[in-house]
């Protein structure tokens, strides 16, 4: 595809993940759709993959019917009905105001087209995604509930942002979130300032003393989650910053020195 961008949002900058209900953060996300208008102007643009974070609209229901890894049942059913439902709706606020910026993003609903196989993400149509970046349309991805065989299993966006890049080649991650990047510890000291760059052996010795923490507002572990997710790249490179400043989003895609950049 070449000069392709596949961005994550993170649930914590466009909705309020400590509500315990769904918030959209209207606001930053009008920003950010003003800010992609702004990139996709360029006289030659990148190609934009979008993801987010399923935030108040997920977390809180998966963990309320604890659909990690849970055998199929009737109760499983309605908990993924549950959270399929909400993040679509997050899905469709999304594009609403994307669209309306004139962002040409065509949302997609990942239950309907992943599952999870052995551990990792397949795409039953990656077709869809090609057709749509090639006639200069972005793909909009967020995180759900998908079928591992007869369990289910959460598609985090993180995941799905890593095993887009292994699809397509030479892609470049940017991951928007609410810290200004990875540090050496999390959560951060006061005062620490974040690393600045990170190879896979550096992510490695991050991990041993760092812990994915499930809670109700963050299922899918947080940064380590993150980090651990990443390590699965292959050939990439990946920029983690903070998306909730006005701007950071662009200046990150307009290749600014934003956050803690990751060669993996």
């Amino acid at each position: 595809m070449g000069n392709l961008c596949i961005v994550k949002l993170g649930g914590s900058i466009i909705t309020d993940k400590k509500a315990g209900r769904p918030v959209l953060l209207a606001r930053r996300v009008k920003e950010i759709a003003c800010e992609l208008a702004q990139v996709i102007a360029k006289r030659k643009p990148p190609r934009l993959i979008l993801l987010y974070g399923a935030g108040s609209y997920g977390h809180p229901v998966a963990h309320r019917y604890k659909l990690l890894d849970q055998p199929l049942s009737k109760y499983t059913l309605i908990g993924v009905g549950y959270t399929t439902a909400s993040v679509r709706e997050l899905g469709t606020r999304l594009a609403e105001i994307l669209l309306d910026a004139g962002i040409p993003v065509v949302p997609l609903q990942t239950s309907s087209f992943v599952s999870m196989r052995k551990g990792r993400l397949h795409f039953a149509n990656i077709s869809t995604i090609e057709n749509i970046l090639e006639h200069g349309g972005v793909p909009l991805l967020g995180g759900d509930v998908v079928f591992a065989g007869r369990r289910t299993a959460i598609a985090s966006a993180d995941a799905l942002a890593v095993e887009l890049s292994r699809k397509f080649k030479k892609a470049h991650l940017y991951f928007a979130t609410d810290v200004d990047g990875v540090y050496a510890n999390f959560p951060p000291q006061n005062n620490e300032r974040p690393l600045r760059q990170l190879d896979r052996s550096a992510v490695k010795d991050l991990l041993q003393t760092q812990r994915s923490k499930i809670t109700r507002s963050d299922i899918t572990g947080a940064m380590p989650g993150k980090l651990r997710e990443l390590l699965r790249a292959r050939n990439t490179n990946a920029t983690i910053f903070n998306g909730s400043k006005q701007n950071s989003l662009s200046d990150a895609l307009f290749g600014k020195d934003k956050g803690t950049k990751v060669s993996l």
